[in-house]
């Protein structure tokens, strides 16, 4: 059967990194894997890389028989829109969605424009629903993973973790040159492994990929890397530096196979403080970044978070990297219940730790993580919300201040960060200018955000007083 996999367009409503930064569609690729091994046509639409791609000429050209869609949190209009537009083109093309969404929340798309929402994918529940699609049969029973319509989108058997699949890169070779991680481009994503040790409380993947360790064979991942043009990598597994073993046959076979390129990946404080004396070899090996999940500047705070390091640990996985000439790229989370000094504390904390790059963004209570029961009484937003899901808005009612108070203060820090004169000066260096200037045009977006609900809730305020 012919197939066509899309990832929805932008939704333009929201301001994400993804709005100007974005990396290949990694779960769409595996899917096509999946579909290729299994005979089938396929054909990837990536409206993502393609943002005036029309789905209708698609169809006209591709007749396909199924069109899966891939998801996030906040692409749920977007996907139900594809959807519609199928339907109305061939009510008989059967339309099914997956993604991270699907996983999460698949009653998002349980829509009369939808026939099957995948919460988990494997090689076998994709098969018997290909065959069953094949066939023209009614469907009886419902497939391990999946929920159908024509079984009004009931399943006792909701699914397991997803399976490894090696990504097919060729369904994606037309807009591999767009690709992006920051400003690496082109850039491609490699995951080595699933779950994470790490079970921090507001973060959402170990729940989703389990609490424990899934390593890929690292000789499997070496030769993935061979095969591929991109001089840039990212590694988005949840800790690439979790497994020192693992780490050193990955510089030794990188180094017998002459495998040259430049990699970003995850890993937390941990991790680095355990294998300091490891790092000049990545390093030789081509690590050039590593993303570490600070959080916050407060001991007590990261004990809440159940992060396993301390303030001061993070300074020294820090200089860990930096002395081995690795950029630190440090993420943070703004807490609803911190004044204005505590603003002004991450600031001057962050001026201590120096990262080549920052990233923060509101805490996120995730309906998944224990934080959503507790903040459950102050959301200013629904689960169904979506859009406002986007790591940008601020989702919980602060304690300390009113809430046009809170993004003055957002909008303040958002400024003083991006201020700064050596994660300038680094920009220039690592990236190419055209994406120093990608970056310069989101940091204007993503403060034009900020300035726009600091209106937005001060107009409100002033309503309420009136």
């Amino acid at each position: 059967m012919r197939v066509l996999l899309v990832r929805p367009w932008v939704n333009k409503k929201i301001t994400t990194v993804k709005n100007f930064l974005f990396g290949e569609p990694l779960g769409v690729e595996c899917v096509a894997t999946i579909l290729k091994e299994q005979g089938h046509k396929v054909l990837l639409a990536d409206f993502m890389a393609e943002p005036n791609g029309r789905l209708g000429a698609y169809i006209n050209k591709f007749r396909p028989k199924v069109i899966g869609i891939t998801s996030q949190c906040t692409d749920v209009e977007n996907v139900v829109k594809i959807a519609k537009i199928a339907k109305k083109y061939d009510k008989d093309i059967k339309v099914i969605v997956g993604g991270v969404q699907a996983m999460v929340y698949p009653n998002s798309f349980f829509s009369k424009y939808v026939d099957h929402v995948f919460k988990s994918t494997t090689r076998a529940n994709y098969k018997e629903l290909m065959e069953l699609i094949a066939s023209g049969k009614k469907q009886e029973k419902a497939i391990v993973g999946i929920f159908s319509k024509e079984l009004n989108f009931e399943n006792a058997v909701e699914g397991c973790y997803n399976e490894y699949v090696r990504p097919d890169t060729k369904c994606s070779k037309r807009y591999r040159h767009l690709y992006k991680y920051v400003g690496f481009q082109p850039c491609a994503v490699v995951q080595t492994s699933f779950g994470c040790r790490n079970r921090c409380n507001f973060c959402v993947r170990w729940k989703l990929e389990g609490p424990t360790l899934r390593e890929v064979d690292i000789e499997q991942i070496v030769q993935q890397l061979e095969e591929l043009k991109e001089p840039y990598v990212m590694i988005c597994d949840n800790d690439f530096l979790i497994n020192k073993k693992r780490l050193e046959k990955f510089c030794e076979l990188l180094e017998e196979r002459k495998v040259k390129k430049k990699y970003i990946c995850y890993g937390s404080v941990n991790s680095i403080l355990e294998k300091k004396d490891l790092f000049k070899r990545l390093f030789k090996n081509g690590l050039i970044a590593v993303i570490v999940g600070y959080e916050s500047f407060d001991d007590r705070q990261l004990k809440e978070y159940n992060k396993a390091a301390t303030t001061d640990e993070n300074l020294k996985a820090t200089r860990i990297l930096q002395r081995n000439k690795i950029a630190c790229w440090g993420s943070f989370i703004l807490h609803p219940d911190w004044d204005k000094n505590d603003f002004k504390k991450l600031l001057k904390y962050k001026n201590l730790l120096r990262p080549e790059l920052m990233t923060f963004s509101p805490l996120n209570p995730h309906p998944l993580t224990p934080l959503f029961e507790e903040y459950r009484d102050r959301l200013l937003y629904y689960e169904t919300d979506y859009e406002k899901w986007n790591f940008g808005d601020v989702l919980i009612m602060p304690s300390k201040m009113s809430l046009n108070e809170y993004y003055l203060e957002v909008l303040k820090f958002t400024f003083a960060v991006n201020m700064s004169w050596y994660s300038f000066l680094y920009t220039l260096r690592a990236f190419p200018i055209k994406n120093t200037l990608r970056m310069t045009f989101g940091f204007n977006t993503l403060l034009s955000v900020y300035i726009k609900n600091f209106f937005r809730t001060y107009m409100s305020s002033k309503r309420r007083i009136a």
